[in-house]
């Protein structure tokens, strides 16, 4: 209960001292109107840092480390530059002690709202600095004890702190003005040089600066950060029993030019004699701030009172369902809550040893289990070299915390307890999971391939527009009868423009076939009906060449060719619409290829036939060598064999078609031969398209793409 105690003081006196020195200045200087400010920036705060430890807690989230003392370190250095605004202003102010300072105060305070508002960042800052942590401290104390002690024991250590602020402000009212503000301006001067300290060693912390980095002097066996003494010093000064370099240097260079700068002589200032009497002048202007303030800031502070509980209602609610999950049975325990495929190691640290002190691992994702064998708050942390890569704090006697961390594969050291002590090693070996999580490249890397993909789309489907348009004009030679078929049938270059927009709608299938409506109207085959060529629903390209070889009559043809072209028409505007996944590329294209190489077999018995097969493959190949395209720069990095294993796959099919006559040249898929292709050849055919599916499948696991 103690040691929880003396942690919450530490966390709670800083902010509590800032704010009591604010109520207090204001006070002073007559302005209690605006302490409806300083109010709400304490509940905006708290609730604020309430609301964040509970949605980490519903989430079952441990919250970042590094981003935890980014924040911190940020936050910090905002509140040190507004305090140190705070100091000079107070001593410009304490030049005046009579009538000018009740004016002067009216000009910098004005009630027109940007002081309201300065009051309340300010306070919001002195608190939320301490407040995030604190929450965060507080949910580990919940999750890590069954009992109610360590609780109560952080609670009284916020209430004394709490009345540690509450007591300056009673106690500052009844000191002379002048005092007053020398003496808070030094203090709040110290104060700060603490609080940049803390942000220097915060940004240290969060892996951002890693200079200056030799301990100056050591003073934990004499006077411990986590001693009576030492939070309270710690809580006043920044009080740190190891400081190093950088945050001494810090500490120093900024008191050195502060209080060299608020002790210097200031110039004398002419009086200026007031141009109403000083009674006049208070009466004057105290009332203008007393009326307007309230009415400018009731909701502000209703809200804030709002936001308050509403962030302790949640909370409590978090806490008590952390409190539940630790006792024995519940489903807290790190072994429920550790991935089942992520390492678990567990280290015990008392004050000066880590057990085991020598941890293997392997690379990647690793969840530590710490616990406190010692008898004072410790906390844990991996280095690499100075540099802090992950860390808990505050582990309290006879407890434990968890700490997810992916670490890449090297040595590394453990803190073990007090931060001179021994220090553990940390062995990260390598793994075949963890290249796999390297090799997965960005989500930015994705976007030039799919806006590409989007616009080949929409060029593949405005070609296939523009054959369906010439289809009208193919169906008979000039001079026939508009509604009869040619005696000798229709022109050879009318099926073979079908063939040739068959195989332009392969390059589509990738995307178009998630469109079941319009894929089954476009590209289905009589053997998907029960009536066959004869069933009413069977239209499409299939349908047409059924009807263009049965010589059937125009009046039965060009409805058909109508429908084909409005839902050609409609695929283009949803493949426009479409929403594309990195994912999707080449999933859509494997199955693309699979389902080619079940359809091949059988489908060219006359040499007709075969152009239509030959075609069909043509697109299919096409199709898949642009996804093939797009992927090969990520592909080549991640994964260089299976790209060359692809690439390898698809020139074997564009090698059995130019076997076939087919030109690999786009701009000559018009000239495509009928040809009888036999049983053997289809099935090759069949086999190449097979095996460029299972090697274009295999693309996503290999960049660590889910599907």
């Amino acid at each position: 209960m103690l040691v929880p105690f003396l942690i919450m003081l530490r966390e709670g006196i800083e902010a509590a001292l800032i704010v009591g020195i604010i109520a207090s200045f204001l006070r002073h200087t007559d302005r209690a109107a605006l302490m409806p400010a300083v109010w709400a920036g304490v509940f905006f705060a708290l609730g604020l840092s309430l609301f964040a430890g509970a949605g980490l807690q519903w989430m079952a989230a441990e919250f970042p480390q590094k981003q935890q003392e980014l924040f911190e370190a940020v936050v910090g250095f905002i509140a040190v530059g507004m305090l140190t605004g705070m100091v000079f202003w107070m001593r410009k102010a304490a030049r005046s002690i009579k009538s000018e300072l009740q004016a002067s105060v009216d000009k910098a305070l004005s009630t027109s709202g940007s002081a309201s508002w300065a009051l309340i960042g300010m306070v919001f800052l002195a608190v939320a600095r301490e407040g995030l942590e604190s929450v965060f401290f507080l949910l580990a104390i919940f999750q890590q004890s069954t009992g109610w002690g360590a609780a109560v024991g952080a609670l009284a250590g916020i209430a004394l702190s709490i009345l540690l602020g509450v007591g300056l402000y009673k106690g500052g009212v009844r000191i002379n003005m002048r005092q007053f503000f020398r003496y808070t301006g030094v203090f709040i001067l110290l104060v700060a040089a603490g609080l940049l300290a803390g942000a220097v060693r915060r940004l240290h912390e969060a892996g951002v600066w890693n200079h200056l980095q030799q301990v100056v002097f050591d003073s934990s066996a004499v006077l411990p950060e986590d001693s009576a003494l030492g939070v309270v010093l710690g809580g006043l000064l920044g009080y740190m029993h190891a400081p190093v370099q950088g945050e001494v240097l810090a500490w120093a260079a900024y008191l050195v030019v502060t209080l060299a700068m608020f002790f210097w002589p200031a110039q004398a200032v002419p009086a200026v004699k007031p141009s109403v009497p000083a009674a006049d002048l208070a009466t004057q202007s105290t009332p203008h701030a007393s009326a307007t303030q309230p009415a400018s800031l009731g909701g502000v502070v209703l809200g804030s009172v709002l936001v308050l509980v509403l962030g302790a209602a949640a909370f409590w609610q978090a806490a008590v369902s952390s409190q539940s999950a630790a006792k024995p049975g519940g489903d807290g325990s790190p072994a429920a809550a550790a991935a089942a495929d992520v390492p678990q190691v567990t280290i015990e640290i008392s004050q000066g040893r880590c057990t085991p002190n020598a941890v293997s691992v392997p690379a990647g994702k690793v969840q530590f289990r710490i616990v406190n064998k010692g008898e004072r708050a410790l906390e844990w942390e991996i280095l690499d070299g100075v540099m802090v890569l992950e860390e808990r704090e505050n582990i309290l006697p006879g407890l434990s915390q968890t700490l997810t961390a992916r670490l890449a594969p090297g040595q590394y050291q453990m803190t073990c307890g007090l931060l001179n002590a021994p220090r553990g090693t940390l062995t990260v070996t390598p793994s075949d999971a963890f290249k796999a999580e390297a090799a997965k490249p960005p989500v930015t890397a994705f976007i030039g391939a799919l806006a590409e993909y989007q616009v080949y789309l929409l060029t593949e489907v405005a070609s296939l527009q523009d054959m369906l348009q010439a289809l009208p004009q193919r169906l008979q030679p000039a001079g026939d009868a508009a509604q009869q078929a040619p005696a000798d049938g229709y022109p050879a270059d009318a099926l073979q423009l079908v063939a040739l927009a068959r195989g332009q709608y392969q390059k589509l299938v990738p995307l178009a076939a998630q469109f079941g409506d319009l894929n089954a109207r476009i590209d289905a085959r009589a053997a998907d009906f029960a009536l066959r060529d004869k069933d009413p629903a069977f239209v499409g390209l299939h349908r047409i060449a059924v009807g263009l070889k049965a010589a059937e009559g125009a009046e039965q043809l060009l409805p058909l060719i109508t429908s084909l072209q409005q839902d050609v028409e409609q695929l283009a505007q949803r493949l426009g619409d479409a929403t594309l996944q990195p994912q999707n590329l080449a999933t859509n294209s494997a199955k693309a290829l699979e389902r080619a190489s079940t359809l091949i077999p059988g489908e060219a018995t006359t040499p007709e036939e075969g152009r239509w097969a030959l075609q069909f493959v043509r697109g299919s190949l096409a199709a898949a060598d642009k996804t093939q395209q797009l992927l090969a720069p990520v592909l080549a990095n991640a994964n260089p064999a299976l790209l060359q294993q692809l690439q390898a796959s698809l020139e074997k099919v564009r090698q059995l078609l130019a076997d076939q006559g087919v030109s690999a040249d786009e701009a000559q898929a018009a000239t495509t031969p009928g040809v009888l292709l036999n049983p053997v050849q289809c099935q090759n055919l069949a086999q190449a398209l097979y095996q460029a599916s299972q090697s274009m499948g295999k693309i996503n696991m290999a960049l660590g793409l889910q599907p």
